[in-house]
């Protein structure tokens, strides 16, 4: 009888201990903050000159030392060698053609009439 009475004893104070075991989040204490996020994606700055021409035509061009890229306003990347230029510059695909000096250039595509551009 006294065996079983220890055994009941031992039983009720082992489930009231359990009941006393706290968790973190039991004891007043927050869980770890979340990972930061990750950085956001590098976005190239644009480099070049921006023009704009009398035709509605926009693009940048970046100049090297023997070339010229153009970009467009939908992304196309042109390479442009340069030409030699009595007064100047220009660069020149065969289809493209790019004359300047100083703020003003003019640009040709193909067969079409050279349009008139500026930048700032």
């Amino acid at each position: 009888m006294r065996r079983s009475l220890s055994i009941v004893a031992l039983s009720a104070l082992a489930l009231t201990l359990a009941g006393c075991v706290t968790t973190p989040t039991d004891s007043g204490m927050a869980p770890p903050p979340p990972p930061p996020p990750p950085p956001p994606p590098v976005v190239e700055a644009p480099t070049g000159a921006l023009y704009t021409c009398q035709d509605g035509t926009t693009f940048r061009i970046a100049f090297s030392e023997k070339a010229a890229t153009v970009t467009l306003k939908d992304g196309t990347k042109l390479h442009l060698p340069q030409q030699v230029a009595a007064s100047g510059i220009w660069y020149s695909s065969g289809k493209h053609d790019f004359r300047g000096k100083g703020r003003d250039a003019t640009w040709t595509v193909g067969k079409k009439m050279p349009t008139q551009c500026v930048t700032d």
